[in-house]
Order: structure tokens, then sequence, then C-alpha cells
């Protein structure tokens, strides 16, 4: 029943409404070529040497094991990935309760969450049975019965719809979206509140043709609240080289606020709510 984490983000006011507590768990079965958690991809726990950061105490030792970590006296070798019980890690998360208010709560992100659907099942029962609201976010790419375990316990699921052009899917993610758009219609099927979330990557799928497809599924779903463009940035092209790891996608294009409204207006002419 142990889960995998890499990090909690504590006060999150971009993962769902209200204030939230946000648990990143490690593990994804997508490679997304501009993804910007790369510490979140292997399941496993892994080292991130920031070099920055190092004084060159050489109290690390051989710097490639994950107990040269603990003599690290500045952070600049650290493990990201921590094996944690539910019952270990729901403190933490009742802790900012109070902040919480009728709106916030927990989210459980990642990587893929629902890769470890037993272990945030379990989390997200305790939190609903504490009054706390809860929210899954997800790129849809699991099996269906990682969400009927999640479902009875979940008050929203913010999920990723990134390219309608399954070749492109394929290209840019490294698998299908046919699974993720058959989840995200028995989902909505299901009656589960669902909240879209598009990133808009430059020269990838930041078209009107593509932006239509993906409003054309989106307005075809009940269920569905709002859909969120997130516009294409590098802050996590830092992390790659301290992982060992070459990112995917760099670009110095940008999408623009003008573009932003224009890709916005495809949306709302269906109907869609959209920010």
């Amino acid at each position: 029943m142990n889960g995998v984490i890499f990090d909690i983000q504590r006060f999150s006011v971009h993962d769902g409404p209200g204030i939230r507590t946000t648990v990143f768990l490690k593990g994804c079965p997508l490679r997304c070529a501009w993804c910007h958690n790369p510490e979140g991809l292997t399941p496993a726990p892994q080292l991130q040497f920031t070099a920055a950061e190092c004084i060159g105490c050489g109290r690390c030792g051989s710097r490639d094991s994950l107990g040269d970590a603990a003599h690290c006296p500045t952070g600049a070798l650290k493990v990201r990935g921590e094996e944690i019980s539910p019952e270990a890690l729901l403190p933490t998360l009742l802790r900012d309760r109070s902040y919480y208010g009728t709106d916030g709560g927990v989210t459980f992100s990642g990587g893929e969450c629902l890769a470890q659907a037993d272990f945030v099942a379990e989390l997200l029962s305790r939190l609903k049975a504490e009054g706390i609201h809860t929210a899954v976010d997800t790129s849809g790419y699991v099996g269906w019965e990682a969400f009927e375990k999640t479902l009875p316990y979940t008050n929203l699921y913010l999920y990723d719809v990134k390219l309608a052009d399954d070749a492109l899917h394929k290209q840019y993610t490294g698998v299908s979206n046919a699974r993720i758009l058959e989840n995200l219609e028995k989902l909505s099927l299901r009656g589960a509140r669902i909240w879209i979330r598009v990133p808009v990557i430059p020269d990838v799928n930041d078209s009107d043709a593509e932006m239509r497809t993906i409003a054309q599924i989106v307005g075809s779903l009940a269920g569905v609240e709002k859909v969120t463009l997130m516009p294409y940035h590098t802050l996590g092209i830092s992390k790659y080289e301290t992982l060992g790891l070459k990112p995917g996608y760099e670009t110095p294009k940008s999408i623009s606020k003008e573009r932003l409204q224009e890709l916005k207006a495809l949306f709302l002419q269906r109907g869609i709510t959209v920010d």
C-alpha cells in the first residue's frame, strides 16, 4: 500500500479550486517532450545533483548511490523520491485544513498519480472521511480500473488533453491517445466533475485545427466544467541536467497573450468555459 512521492507543494493555487496541498507521485507512462517534472518520470527514487550548490567538500563520496545524498551538507545532492505509507502522509495533508476553506483541499499529481491507484485511493478515502475536498490530476493513460478505484472519493478530476491527432500524440508523448480519450468519455458518463487542462506547445499543438478538434471532443462531453489553456514555459528545463537527462523539446518560441486569446475563442465559440 506504500507509495513513492517526490514532492509536496503546500498553499498551491494552480491544481484545483482554492488553496490546496498537492502531492506529486513518481512514475509516468508518458514521455511528453516538454515535460516540466522530469523527476516524476521514473517510479523509483533517483539522485539529483545541482552543481551550482556544490561546495566540493567530498563528503558524498562516489556521488552515484542514494546513500551518498545523506552526507551532502548543502543539499546539492539529494534523493528525489520517498516511499511512504498513507498513515505517515495523512497528517501532513491535514495540517493545513484550516486554510482549505470550502473550496480548497488536496490534489494528487505526478508523474501519473493513478499509476499508484491503490495508494491514492486509500488516501482519497481517508481525506473524504475528514471532509477534505479531493482532486486527481491525471494524463488519463491508465487502465479504467484505476479510475474505478478513485471515483467514489474524488471530487474533481484535472484531466490532461495534450493532442487530438493520434499520430502527433504518439510522436510527442510516446503513446496513443485512444485510451486517454476513451477514459475521458467513461468519466463523463459516470458523472464525474472534470476540468480539462491543455498545454499549449509552440509548433506542436498551437494550430487552429488542433485546438478546434480538442474543443469538439470536449464540447461533446457532459461533466466538463471548463478548459484551461496552459502556455509552454521553460521552468523545468534546468532540472534535466541535474538528473543526468536531456530535454526532449526546447524552443525559444512562446505563446503570446494575443495568440492565446485567439485559441481560447475557439472554445468559447462552442460555449465552453475557458481560462
